[in-house]
């Protein structure tokens, strides 16, 4: 058996050290779209939630919605609920990467007191978490994002 030395093994090394590190790169930064919110069943990253996934009574009260995290939107990234009411948002990391979601309060200002936060505030690829909230008394909208996507996951809830 004769074995190869010399700079062959180095390039060969090196090539395969190089394929190894886009591999992983390209898993912890997103991949997976496939241009529909990267589920393939047809989900779309544009959509509004207008309807909660489980109880709603018209009138404040409480509204919730489950949404989809994936790599790196959410979806749906635009919800609708009354002034006044309790907001229960039910989180599914779809994704690879860690996310959460971070409601900005009634200042609409991020990173200040009045802020909602996700519980868990490290949501880890295939786990869940959960967001309650109060929604201001006064129409408007409030932007919504995550803390480790800022600029990539962001939303709005329009406040009737």
């Amino acid at each position: 058996m004769s074995f190869v030395t010399g700079p062959r093994i180095s390039v060969r090394v090196l090539l395969a050290l190089g394929l190894s590190a886009l591999l992983v790169v390209s898993f912890a930064c997103g991949g997976g779209d496939e241009g529909n919110g990267g589920d393939g069943e047809g989900a779309t990253r544009s959509g509004a939630a207008t309807t909660p996934a489980g109880n709603a009574d018209g009138g404040g009260g409480q509204e919730e919605f489950d949404v989809s995290m994936t790599d790196n939107a959410f979806d749906p990234n635009e919800f609708t609920v009354p002034a006044g009411a309790e907001v229960t948002l039910n989180l599914n990391n779809d994704g690879t990467a860690i996310h959460n979601m971070r409601v900005a309060g009634d200042d609409n200002e991020y990173d200040t007191d009045d802020d909602a936060v996700s519980e868990e505030e490290v949501i880890s690829g295939g786990d869940t978490g959960v967001l309650e909230w109060t929604a201001p008394d006064e129409a408007g909208e409030i932007d919504f994002r995550c803390d480790f996507h800022p600029t990539e996951m962001t939303g709005t809830i329009i406040v009737e």
